[in-house]
């Protein structure tokens, strides 16, 4: 799992009296994504927050593996996390580094370098050694987008601080790295399932042909169910329209997997919402539930003080 930061805190200051209830918060949402796998974190402005402290405390008690390639100790002048992490799948290399554009600027200990050079550097080092090339960056689009031509390198960019959310079915142009923004809610994960057979070849996106296919199959198989045991056509078969309608929906079937067929190396997206309707572990889920009581007990206790 990859993250371009910001998820620990709402935002890059406490709100009064909510201290200690934010902070375990942080703690709770870090340590269970991080049990769901390898989780790869690019530290944004708002997960300073705390304080460098916290978010080291999170790295030692923890299985997050924090990125940054521009934040440095102001003491020592190192870099503070791992500036970019290399990892093999199925025989293809992807590499993953992390930037962000500021911090707040009271923020004392931490130094930041500029991004885009962060980047720049990055990318001349990996990319002659990897098949993928990502970055997680915490800015806006607004911000890195007149850059991109600096950026060209990179396969996936991928940006919090972006209040908009992409669509699967908005078609990534080839030839620019595809650029992916999930909202700052957390209210939803992207999936991406990547298939490549030859390595060197450019990525094409078929996010929109497989939202379609999705679509066009749902559609076809809801006319389906008024008789599954006759075909489709001899079902409506006085019925105009509706066979004009099957006639568009198999042919964009036939296009979708035509297309999908031809492209060689394919990369898609699907947004997946956390509703109601996504399972929990019940174990999960009661943790977060205590959590959750006690951050209101700390509130109240919080309160009674002030």
């Amino acid at each position: 799992m990859i993250d371009a930061g910001d998820s620990m805190f709402e935002n890059y200051y406490f709100a009064k009296g909510k201290e200690e209830s934010a902070k375990l918060r942080a703690k709770t949402v870090m340590k269970h994504t991080s049990n769901m796998g390898d989780y790869y974190y690019n530290v944004g402005v708002q997960d300073f927050t705390a304080g460098l402290d916290f978010i080291q405390e999170i790295e030692r008690t923890t299985d997050v593996n924090f990125l940054s390639s521009n934040l440095y100790d102001e003491k020592t002048d190192n870099l503070l996390f791992n500036d970019h992490i290399i990892l093999e799948r199925n025989n293809i290399k992807i590499a993953i580094f992390g930037v962000t554009r500021e911090l707040q600027v009271d923020m004392k200990g931490v130094r930041v370098e500029g991004y885009i050079d962060a980047a720049k550097i990055k990318i001349e080092e990996l990319k002659p050694q990897v098949d993928i090339l990502v970055m997680l960056v915490n800015a806006t689009k607004k911000d890195y987008d007149p850059f991109l031509k600096d950026l060209s390198g990179v396969d996936y960019i991928f940006s919090s601080l972006e209040a908009s959310k992409t669509r699967p079915g908005i078609q990534q142009v080839i030839g620019r790295p595809f650029e992916y923004q999930l909202g700052i809610q957390g209210k939803n994960i992207g999936r991406f399932d990547i298939y490549i057979s030859e390595k060197g070849k450019p990525l094409q996106d078929v996010s929109s042909q497989m939202t379609m296919l999705d679509l066009y199959t749902q559609r076809l198989n809801k006319l389906q169910e008024r008789d599954p045991k006759r075909k489709v056509e001899d079902i409506y078969k006085n019925s105009p329209n509706v066979l004009s309608t099957i006639t568009k929906l198999k042919d964009g079937i036939k296009t979708s997997k035509e297309t999908l067929k031809k492209a060689k190396n394919r990369s898609s997206f699907t947004m997946i919402p956390l509703s109601g309707s996504v399972a929990s572990e019940k174990a999960v889920l009661r943790d977060v539930d205590k959590v959750l009581e006690r951050c209101k007990d700390l509130d109240s206790q919080s309160a009674v003080t002030s």
